[in-house]
C-alpha cells in the first residue's frame, strides 16, 4: 500500500488578497499590464513589443506578492498619483526598506 501525499492548502488572507489587488490595478491605472505566471522569476518589470508589463510569479506566498508589487510601484514613483492611505504608506516603506 502507497501513501499519497497531499499536497498542503495555501492559507489565503482575504484582506492581503485586496491588498494585491488594488496594487495590481494601481499597474494598470499607471499603463502596464500585469500578469501572474509560473516561472522560475519573482517579478518584475518588462517591456514587450512596446507593451509595458509586470510579471508577477503565481506560486508566491501573499507577503511575498505584496513585497515585490510595492517596491516595484515605489522604484517608478508615485508622488503625483492619488492612491489610497494605506497603499501609499505600503509602497513608502517598501521604497525605504529597499534604500
Amino acid at each position: 500500500m502507497s501513501l499519497i501525499k497531499k499536497q498542503p492548502v495555501k492559507k489565503t488572507d482575504e484582506k492581503k488578497d485586496v491588498t494585491i489587488n488594488e496594487l495590481i490595478e494601481l499597474l494598470n491605472n499607471m499603463g502596464y499590464r500585469v500578469r501572474i505566471e509560473k516561472g522560475t522569476f519573482k517579478g518584475g518589470f518588462c517591456l514587450l513589443r512596446e507593451e509595458k508589463i509586470f510579471l508577477l510569479k503565481k506560486d508566491l506566498e501573499q507577503d511575498k506578492k505584496i513585497s515585490i508589487l510595492a517596491s516595484n510601484i515605489a522604484e517608478i514613483g508615485v508622488e503625483d498619483i492619488f492612491i489610497k492611505p494605506n497603499l501609499r504608506e505600503l509602497i513608502e516603506n517598501a521604497s525605504t526598506e529597499e534604500g
